[in-house]
């Protein structure tokens, strides 16, 4: 199992994922996926999405998968980090990637 909590920034909402390895090897793997989410646009996700297959949402190009499909229904802001964070989780339940942080920091300046 992984656990992702992911601070969405100046929107001020948080969401929390849950990622369980399920049934399946290789490319029929499953990850049941959570989302426990503030944001209103994610929780209409999270109604949709109950489990993701981990290769084709990390080895397919980028918003081609489940995940971004179902996005982009609900999902009025590209530059959410929510979808990275909820892939991540993907991967470490998977057993695809390590567990570790990812940061995005964003600064103005003059």
């Amino acid at each position: 199992m992984a656990k992702a909590e992911i601070y969405g920034g100046i929107c001020g909402f948080t969401t929390l994922v849950t990622a369980v390895k399920g049934a399946g090897k290789g490319r029929e793997m499953e990850v049941a996926v959570r989302l426990d989410s503030e944001c209103p646009s994610w929780q209409k996700v999270a109604e949709e999405i109950g489990s993701l297959k981990p290769f084709q949402e990390l080895f397919s190009l980028p918003h081609e998968g489940q995940l971004y499909g179902v996005a982009r229904r609900f999902v009025r802001h590209p530059a959410c980090p929510v979808p990275a964070g909820i892939l991540k989780a993907v991967e470490v339940a998977a057993g695809l990637a390590l567990p570790r942080d990812a940061t995005i920091k964003v600064a103005a300046e003059d």
